[in-house]
C-alpha cells in the first residue's frame, strides 16, 4: 500500500507538467475539423460532376452510345438529362449549405444537429442518383429491345418457336442481374468516395456528445 500510496503523490505531481486541454478547445478543434470534411464532400462532388460530364462528352461519340440514343425520343433523353442536372444542382446547394452552416456554428448542439443534416443529405444524394440510374437504365432497355432490329428479330424468333416464356424469363435474370451489378458498382463507388468522410464526421459527432455542454 506504501508503494501505491507514493505513486498517485507522483502522479499528482507530474500532473501540472501536462498540458490541460478545456471543452472549449476539444470542441473548437471539433469545428474545425468538422467544416473541413464538409467542405471536402462539396468539393468532391463538384469533381464528380465534372467527371461524369466528360465522361458523357466522351461517350458521346461512340458508336454503341448513339445506337442506343437512337432509340430513346429526344424529349426523353433531355428530360433525363435535365433530370440529372437538377439533382447535381440541388446537392450541390445543400452540401453548400450544410458547409457555411456548420463553419459559422458556435454551439455543441447546433454542430451536432447539423452534422446528422449533412450525414443524412449524403445519404439522400447516393439514394438519388441510384434511383436515376436504375430509371436511366429501364428505359435505355426498354427503347432497345423494343426498337433494335437484332433484339426484335430475337422476341419474333422466341414466340414462332413457341418458347415466348423462356426467353422473356431469361431476358429478366439477365437484365436484373446487370442492374444489380450496376447499382452494386456506383454503390460501392459512392460508400468509397463519401463513407470514409461520413465514417469521419461520424466519430466527431460522437465526440461531441461526451462534451458537458
Amino acid at each position: 500500500m506504501e508503494e501505491l500510496d507514493l505513486l498517485k503523490k507522483d502522479w499528482k505531481k507530474a500532473e501540472k507538467f501536462f498540458p490541460t486541454i478545456s471543452e472549449a478547445d476539444i470542441y473548437a478543434m471539433l469545428h474545425k475539423k468538422s467544416s473541413s470534411i464538409v467542405r471536402w464532400i462539396l468539393i468532391i462532388s463538384v469533381l464528380e460532376f465534372v467527371f461524369f460530364l466528360s465522361l458523357t462528352l466522351f461517350l458521346n461519340g461512340n458508336a454503341g452510345t448513339r445506337r442506343i440514343e437512337n432509340y430513346i425520343s429526344p424529349t426523353t433523353m433531355i428530360a433525363m438529362t435535365v433530370v440529372d442536372y437538377l439533382i447535381m444542382a440541388y446537392f450541390f446547394y445543400r452540401f453548400y449549405v450544410n458547409y457555411q452552416k456548420i463553419s459559422t456554428t458556435d454551439r455543441v448542439q447546433n454542430l451536432m444537429a447539423n452534422i446528422l443534416k449533412t450525414r443524412k443529405t449524403v445519404s439522400n444524394y447516393i439514394f438519388s442518383k441510384i434511383v436515376y440510374i436504375v430509371c436511366l437504365f429501364i428505359i435505355m432497355c426498354t427503347a432497345f429491345f423494343a426498337n433494335d432490329p437484332e433484339a426484335v428479330d430475337l422476341v419474333q424468333k422466341s414466340e414462332a418457336t413457341g418458347h415466348m416464356g423462356e426467353f422473356y424469363l431469361l431476358l429478366a435474370i439477365l437484365v436484373l442481374a446487370s442492374l444489380g451489378l450496376l447499382i452494386l458498382a456506383f454503390w460501392l463507388f459512392y460508400k468509397l468516395i463519401y463513407g470514409l468522410l461520413l465514417k469521419r464526421l461520424y466519430k466527431n459527432y460522437q465526440e461531441l456528445k461526451k462534451i458537458d455542454f
